[in-house]
């Protein structure tokens, strides 16, 4: 029987207590930040330090996380998820977000990488910001995360697949990590008929779908089995492109331990060599350093 080796939970956000160090940085509708038309008190309201995620995290029995910069918190300062990585070397990594509109974006990106060792570029391209994904600084973002050797995760809706699928073409070195797979209209139930567009990604090999805490619940939340949904994913992109993540704290609707167990759980109907892949080897594969 094949067991997971490393349980990694690849989407968490931490916040940190020292408020003049790290000060918030909650930006404006500056392009490229469709996050900020999102509410974007859960920082406020349920802020959690890179310390207290990892000992929750190993309470719940996952071995590595992945800290993806906050943007509703911080803006384009990666100062804290840089930091945190850092100081937990063993046990995580980190994603920046930078500025698409700064003048010259692969500059920043290369020195948060280079100077403070992220390993990941998160790329917004929600609401009225999809035009940038396939744009020329969306173009020149995946062109520096190739040269870095870093993946792209990305985050848009259904509506900026159809442009994510033009970087990947043009890109097909570089992995790309989508977050919250899309937000796929998931209704009716299997096979998925409404989310042809997401399904339609799976001829991309360099494309790896994030299967969210907050997707997962928002199944459970309509009457849906989350299982049904990993097991549809597995079957069209292979499982070694699917990989879970909390988004705690962001999703907060649950306990970080019960956000764990629904993830863990949604991958019921997958082999064991299947759900190692979803449960831990897929981040792996894109962040090594978590292996070690």
């Amino acid at each position: 029987m094949s067991e997971s080796p490393i349980l990694v939970d690849a989407h968490t956000h931490v916040i940190s207590d020292d408020m003049e160090r790290y000060p918030l940085r909650p930006p404006g509708l500056a392009h490229g930040s469709g996050a900020s038309r999102r509410p974007a008190d859960w920082f406020r309201t349920h802020p959690i330090t890179a310390e207290d995620l990892l000992a929750e995290a190993a309470t719940a029995g996952v071995d590595r996380v992945v800290f993806v910069q906050a943007m509703g918190a911080y803006g384009y300062d990666n100062a804290y998820c840089a930091d945190a990585a850092r100081a937990h070397p063993a046990r995580s990594t980190s994603v920046a977000i930078v500025d698409p509109g700064a003048s010259d974006p692969g500059a920043d990106l290369t020195r948060w990488v280079r100077e403070r060792g992220m390993r990941g570029v998160r790329v917004f391209a929600i609401g009225g910001d999809e035009t940038f994904l396939d744009g020329e600084a969306g173009d020149a973002m995946f062109a520096t995360a190739g040269e870095l050797g870093i993946p792209v995760v990305v985050a848009t809706l259904s509506t900026g697949l159809a442009r994510l699928a033009r970087v990947l073409r043009r890109h097909p070195d570089v992995p790309v990590a989508l977050d919250h797979c899309g937000f796929p209209d998931l209704r009716g139930g299997p096979p998925y008929a409404a989310a042809a567009p997401l399904f339609e990604l799976a001829e991309h090999p360099n494309l790896h779908l994030k299967v969210s805490g907050l997707l997962l619940g928002q199944v459970e939340a309509a009457g849906g089995r989350p299982a049904d949904v990993v097991a549809r994913l597995a079957s069209a992109f292979g499982a070694r492109r699917l990989l879970w993540g909390s988004d705690h704290p962001q999703t907060h609707d649950r306990p970080y331990a019960d956000l764990v167990r629904l993830c863990r759980d949604a991958s019921a109907d997958l082999s064991d060599d299947d759900r190692s892949w979803y449960l831990g080897r897929t981040a792996c594969a894109l962040w090594p350093e978590l292996a070690a």
